[in-house]
């Protein structure tokens, strides 16, 4: 097994030269595991930044009663433990391996000293992580937009009442009314349009379908009334 085809597969360490990435090399620690056996428990002290080289890795939380939930699968080339291997805090979960496995680990006095000695570490790291991040904030909007679309849908049903047209208040004040900030209420608005339900015209909405903005905001149609009984019915 070569550390450096490992690290040279990772985006931390696989554009850095060849003299930095054999430094890095010589700072490995190499661990095998057999499948079931664990890398790490959750609030353990980190011991650094672990790479998988061979096989593969779960990342996983179990509750007091046994549950468990799998958040991540790392298969060779890639990392876990990122967070508590910079930051020095315990680990956020357990890790696992899932068939025999060999694990190289970077301890975290060693990635710092690295990181100090060669800053283009440092940069590939930032580059890394801010990628991550911005993958977690998209998520965070999307997931935010799915969740206040059927409210903003309710909303335009309530002040549209039976007529084809609603007229909106401001952004600030839609957003408040369904407990955002502007622009997720603007998103959401412009979500009604793009799926065929509603027409921006200014600061008025056009329904256009008024069943399918019913069924997005969870509104059930009222059963029509039952006639009055005609004598004999009783």
């Amino acid at each position: 097994m070569d550390p450096l085809a490992t690290l040279g597969r990772h985006p931390y360490f696989a554009a850095l030269p060849a003299h930095i990435l054999k430094a890095v090399a010589t700072r490995v620690v190499v661990r095998t595991y057999e499948r079931g056996a664990l890398v790490y428990m959750e609030e353990e002290p980190s011991h650094g930044l672990y790479l998988v080289a061979s096989g593969g890795v779960r990342v996983f939380k179990a509750s007091d009663d046994g549950k468990e939930q799998d958040l991540h699968h790392i298969a060779p080339g890639q990392s876990f433990s990122d967070a508590a291997a910079f930051d020095g805090n315990p680990t956020v979960a357990n890790a696992q391996a899932i068939e025999p496995s060999v694990v190289l680990l970077i301890r975290r006095e060693a990635l710092l000293d690295l990181i100090r000695e060669y800053p283009e570490i440092g940069v590939a790291v930032i580059g890394v992580l801010a990628a991550r991040l911005r993958e977690v904030s998209g998520l965070a909007g999307d997931l935010a937009l799915r969740r206040l679309t059927p409210r903003v849908a309710g909303v335009v049903l309530r002040l549209a009442e039976l007529e084809p047209v609603a007229t909106l208040p401001t952004r600030h004040e839609l957003a408040a009314m369904v407990g955002t900030v502007r622009e997720v209420a603007t998103r959401a608005l412009r979500h009604l349009e793009d799926i065929g339900l509603v027409r921006l015209e200014g600061r008025r909405v056009r329904i256009l379908d008024r069943a399918g903005l019913r069924r997005l905001a969870g509104i059930t149609e009222l059963a029509s009334p039952l006639p009055p009984a005609r004598p004999g019915e009783l």
